[in-house]
């Protein structure tokens, strides 16, 4: 009788079958080799749900594939989710100002991963503070688009009178802007006539991560 392949092993040979090393694995997954490592060796019978579907996610399959489950463990990538290999190294920021040559990118954090075409014009802000909860949190990645401009409504870094860049929704009437927070503790902030010309965007955000 042939070996039952365990779920350590499928975790392994999708992972050669796609050309991924155990780094990169790691890095689309927010952990350490060691991690992945303990995920292939494992003799385990099965993995809680919040481990398998983001390690199926980043090995382009699905859990029932990796389970070994009969009938549904074809290696169609589901919608929406992306391959570990067209992640790009983005650059983690502390913080954000305006620079004498325009932006100033402060506190080099490291790096983590997305899906862009152009990795140069994009960056992580590391989020400060609770103005934007329950949907942005203290301590959550921004990935942000460099870009001086913005459309009505669209979540912003904004720099004003030359303070550490904030996020904020931008919205504009007429010469007004208004800078709003989502948390109902704090008020937004109203810029009009010359209180404009210290006010700059640094770039809208296009997506937020966890960092549990």
């Amino acid at each position: 009788m042939s070996k039952q392949e365990t779920i350590g092993e499928r975790i392994r040979r999708r992972r050669l079958e796609l050309g991924v090393s155990v780094d990169d694995l790691a890095r689309a997954l927010g952990k350490n080799r060691t991690t992945i490592y303990r995920y292939e060796n494992s003799r385990i019978g099965t993995l809680p749900s919040a481990v398998l579907e983001p390690l199926a996610e980043a090995l382009e399959t699905t859990p029932e594939a990796l389970m070994g489950w009969p009938g549904r463990a074809g290696s169609a990538l589901p919608g929406g989710v992306i391959p570990v290999r067209s992640l790009r190294p983005i650059p983690i920021i502390g913080s954000v100002r305006a620079g004498w040559d325009g932006l100033a990118l402060e506190e080099i954090l490291g790096v983590d991963y997305a899906d862009v075409g152009t990795p140069s014009e994009y960056f992580f802000l590391q989020v400060h503070g609770d103005s934007m909860s329950p949907g942005i949190n203290d301590g959550d990645l921004a990935l942000v688009h460099r870009q001086p401009t913005a459309e009505n409504g669209d979540i912003v870094v904004a720099v004003v009178n030359g303070s550490e860049g904030t996020i904020k929704k931008y919205l504009r009437h007429g010469a007004t802007v208004v800078l709003h927070p989502f948390n109902e503790k704090y008020s937004d902030l109203v810029l009009s006539g010359e209180a404009l010309d210290g006010f700059s965007i640094t770039g809208k955000v296009v997506e937020t991560k966890r960092k549990w």
